[in-house]
């Protein structure tokens, strides 16, 4: 096996996956722009469907190989569901699951793109697996929306919202009854998160309920800047005409 190095923010290995993400998305984005509804974009959508689930299923068989419980191995945390949603939209085209995906990866997983939550450099299986779990949620995420054209509206707000709450009551379930912290919803993490900064438990709970509505209303507010805008160029061209 490869020596294990500390992985170090913005490091080399790191900067690697910040410039090769954006590359890889513009890439994958001409791919299907240049034959949309065929079956390259069929081909490209099911690909990068297959690769997140399996990275999600490799991460677990590597966990359970290191003597993790089984209980904190199962994709209860945010960013498992992202996954799940982002390979729904890439299969079956479906609204909500890109609805999920969109304002659950861009508020949450994105930021885990800039700031990992690693021990192990490149080219660990730790390493690997993080960046494509959550650096390829945000390419699917954009090639989604870009790509096949997919877009959110006024009311995914609230289904985004909604979805957050059958998130957080059925992994509060799984916590109790498996003595788990998934979404660290019993308790804060060990190390300095954006945790210390919204109060004792239970009120950061709170606190990231509000903090996850308006960074949503924030990640609709390009859309409805675009349809206001479009808007009035329709309302301009209606009565010159």
């Amino acid at each position: 096996m490869p020596p294990v190095h500390p992985f170090t923010p913005f490091g080399p290995s790191h900067w690697a996956v910040l410039a090769l993400t954006p590359l890889i998305l513009l890439a994958l984005v001409a791919l299907v722009r240049s034959g949309p509804g065929s079956r390259r974009e069929r081909a490209v959508s099911l690909s990068i469907a297959v690769v997140l689930v399996a990275n999600l299923i490799a991460d677990d068989v590597y966990s359970l190989s290191l003597g993790v419980r089984w209980q904190e191995n199962l994709p209860m945390q945010l960013c498992d569901w992202v996954t799940l949603a982002c390979a729904a939209a890439l299969v079956w085209k479906k609204q909500l699951a890109y609805e999920l995906a969109y304002f659950w990866g861009l508020a949450g997983t994105l930021q885990a793109v800039f700031t990992p939550e690693l021990s192990a450099d490149f080219p660990s299986f730790a390493f690997i697996s993080f960046m494509l779990c959550h650096a390829g949620a945000v390419v699917a995420i954009f090639y989604l929306t870009f790509g096949l054209r997919f877009r959110p509206v006024p009311r995914s707000i609230l289904h985004a919202f909604v979805g957050s709450q059958v998130y957080v009551a059925v992994t509060m379930a799984v916590n109790l009854l498996l003595r788990t912290n998934f979404g660290f919803l019993l308790h804060k993490p060990a190390h300095a998160s954006l945790f210390d900064y919204l109060g004792p438990w239970p009120l950061y709970l709170v606190s990231l309920e509000a903090l996850g509505l308006v960074l949503f209303v924030l990640l609709y507010l390009p859309f409805a800047v675009a349809d206001w805008r479009r808007k009035r160029r329709q309302a301009w061209q209606a009565g010159a005409a």
